[in-house]
């Protein structure tokens, strides 16, 4: 590792212990906002301008080796957990909330919100929208640009708008 990059390094680690959260990694620019509990692991990351706000009674929890990318936007208003080794790359959404209250014609309160849960070793593509209430199970790997309304399994690969199977995977890097 080259100077700078250890430079950068003890820049992120300092964040990190600066905010309360020591051996994690916080990039410059990142806003980390609102009264709910933020969970970082050692040895997790939140990367370069990546925006998160986590509501009154929420909970955002990422595991060792886990990554959320650069200018990401991540609004949680139950709960956002991400597995050991899970790498969001840039410019992802996970949104666990609708912002908005839905009224049926019958009267009935559509929910608006829903915990959305990331396994261990997930990759999400950039660009991609993870929406209220989705589970991705272990090894899962999401496309590039995709928007995830539904679960998917452990070791599938989804793309698409909306996120539809693809494949399988094995493992990747």
């Amino acid at each position: 590792m080259t100077v700078r990059g250890r430079l950068r390094r003890y820049a992120e680690l300092a964040r990190g212990v600066l905010r309360g959260h020591p051996g994690a990694r916080i990039g410059p620019g990142v806003r980390l906002g609102g009264p709910g509990r933020y969970e970082l692991a050692r040895g997790s990351a939140v990367r370069k301008g990546a925006r998160v706000w986590v509501g009154e009674g929420a909970v955002l929890r990422l595991e060792r080796g886990s990554a959320i990318g650069a200018r990401c936007t991540v609004n949680v208003a139950s709960g956002v957990s991400l597995g050991e080794g899970t790498q969001i790359s840039w410019e992802v959404q996970l949104l666990d909330t609708d912002f908005h209250r839905i009224t049926r014609p019958d009267g009935e309160v559509l929910p608006h919100t829903a915990p959305i849960r990331i396994g261990r070793h997930v990759l999400v593509g950039t660009g991609a929208m993870i929406l209220k209430g989705v589970s991705i199970g272990d090894g899962g790997v999401v496309a590039a640009g995709s928007v995830v309304t539904r679960d998917v399994d452990a070791g599938v690969i989804v793309g698409g708008n909306p996120a539809r199977p693809l494949g399988e995977a094995s493992d990747w890097e």
